[in-house]
């Protein structure tokens, strides 16, 4: 029944989003066209008094009033979802300050609407080559036409209650497991997930124009150019203000413009810094990319290492043949060059020199090469690791999770092992205590006997409990350390570690006035 109710008011919930989402919509529709149509533009017919313009805000109003009437409705709604999760039944558990704060910010945001009867209002407009301030008459209804767009929070709420996350209860449990909200940021984080590209490029057209039209709004009552002109110089404005580019050409004459090119300056910071990390990671290479890179870099350092030390040898050989052969040939050994230098012409000490730089030159070459693979190979190494470590890993686990059913199956035997021994020993209890009831005197007898053998034995005596009889008390054997051993008394003797019961007891002898055992 709850699931059910649950379910239900998860449908409401939708619905009254849905709703509030066209009456917020149609509101700001109302307040655009009635802001275009009464521009002070010299070719409109209209003005704030004209009956169009004044149905057009009182539709408005309308809109305002009922879009207020279902944030309550909604809010309304989540209480109730809330009352039966928690499984209350006062709606003032539910009722928290956390939301009676948002219920208010959301009043206070919606509410705001051009009305009927608004009139005119002067502020300042900054001229842009003498820099000085005149005051001019403005519509109040800009003011109030320009924070509605603030009521674009709804379709945020709006996708988020029809994304596919929210709409799947599976989705939605494995989220609550693992203590993740299904909140606008994680909707949106996995929109850019899956399509970066595609809802950066919508973000930045609907806030471009947005922007626009808000310029546009404010920059336009001065009256010194045409409708169509104050709509292209915003759009050049914002797009080069939102790409931090910044020309210089048009400026915010106006302190609402300015207002406006500084959070569009903010926004396109952040958007183009999450434009470069999506391309960051759309051209970043594959693994199987980078095995292929990783091969062809490994055969191309594989040949320069051969070439490089193939020259090495090719030098040295040079520096040997030319200075020498002849001298080994003479007296049969080899000396060092130092020793020749005087030798030697002018042209041979020349080449000398050239063939002692490209053989060092061939050196460093082949030690550059060597290092590049060894870099190479750790690169390559890397990748490697990081795959065997995710399968060592998925072992580990999976020969974890074996020997605990082992050890659960384990467990489990031992507790049924343990469950058969208690009910074999009651059963054996249970059969003597029956054949004591039914035989008393054959126990009394027994005692009795037990009794003549502790005397005899040196046994200790014990008492027997006969359930549902007259308790029968055993004659005590006298204790061995009142017993006389040669004037002299067993006191010595300590029988508590006897176990009783027991009949490898072991008798006492007396030796020369001592207890021997």
């Amino acid at each position: 029944m709850r699931c059910r109710l649950r379910k239900q008011l998860f449908i409401k919930r939708n619905k009254i989003c849905e709703v509030s989402l066209a009456l917020g919509l149609a509101g700001l529709i109302f307040v655009i066209i009635d802001s275009e149509i009464t521009a002070s533009n010299g070719d409109s017919n209209f003005s704030k008094t004209h009956p169009i313009s004044l149905l057009l805000r009182t539709l408005c109003v309308l809109c305002t009033i009922a879009l207020m009437a279902t944030l309550v409705h909604y809010h309304a709604t989540e209480v109730k979802i809330a009352l039966i999760d928690s499984g209350a039944d006062d709606w003032r558990v539910a009722l928290t300050t956390e939301r009676v704060i948002k219920l208010a910010i959301e009043l206070v945001i919606c509410s705001i609407c051009p009305f009927p009867g608004t009139g005119m209002m002067q502020w300042p407009y900054i001229h842009p080559d003498s820099r000085k301030a005149t005051m001019v008459d403005v519509p109040v209804d800009v003011l109030l036409a320009v924070p509605m767009f603030l009521r674009a929070y709804l379709l945020c709420r709006f996708m988020v209650l029809h994304s596919k996350q929210f709409q799947d209860a599976a989705t939605r449990s494995i989220a609550a497991l693992n203590r993740i909200s299904m909140d606008f940021r994680f909707v949106i984080k996995t929109m850019m997930a899956d399509h970066p590209l595609r809802v950066l490029i919508v973000f930045t057209v609907s806030f471009w124009v947005c922007m626009s039209w808000m310029f546009t709004q404010c920059e336009r009552y001065d009256g010194h150019l045409p409708a169509e002109h104050y709509y292209l110089n915003s759009l050049w404005f914002i797009m080069v203000t939102f790409m931090s580019v910044g020309y210089g050409d048009i400026v915010p004459n106006t302190y609402c413009g300015r207002t406006l090119a500084i959070t569009t300056g903010i926004v396109g910071a952040g958007v183009s810094s999450a434009l470069i990390a999506v391309i960051s990671r759309k051209l970043e290479l594959s693994r199987a990319e980078k095995h292929v890179n990783n091969f062809m870099a490994d055969s191309k350092l594989t040949n320069q290492r051969k070439n490089a030390a193939a020259l090495v040898l090719q030098q040295t050989w040079l520096v040997y043949s030319n200075f020498f052969i002849n001298k080994i040939l003479q007296i049969f050994k080899i000396k060092f060059i130092h020793k020749y230098k005087h030798s030697c012409g002018k042209g041979d000490e020349l080449r000398l020199r050239h063939h002692q730089r490209r053989f060092l030159q061939a050196i460093s070459e082949f030690r550059r090469i060597k290092w590049d693979q060894r870099k190479l190979q750790e690169r390559g190494n890397l990748l490697l690791d990081v795959g065997k470590l995710h399968s060592e890993m998925h072992e580990t686990l999976w020969e974890m999770h074996r020997t605990q059913d082992q050890f659960i199956a384990q467990v489990d035997l031992l507790t049924q092992k343990i469950v058969e021994l208690q009910n074999t020993l009651k059963q054996q209890q249970h059969q003597q205590h029956r054949h004591m009831l039914q035989n008393p005197s054959q126990s009394y007898q027994r005692g009795m006997s037990s009794a003549e053998s502790c005397e005899s034995g040196l046994i200790l005596p014990q008492s027997t409990l006969i359930t549902g009889q007259p308790t029968v008390t055993l004659p005590m054997v006298p204790s061995l350390t009142t017993l006389p051993v040669r004037s002299t008394t067993a006191s010595a003797v300590d029988f508590a570690d006897i176990p009783s019961g027991s009949t490898n007891i072991p008798r006492v002898y007396p030796d020369n006035g001592y207890i021997r055992l």
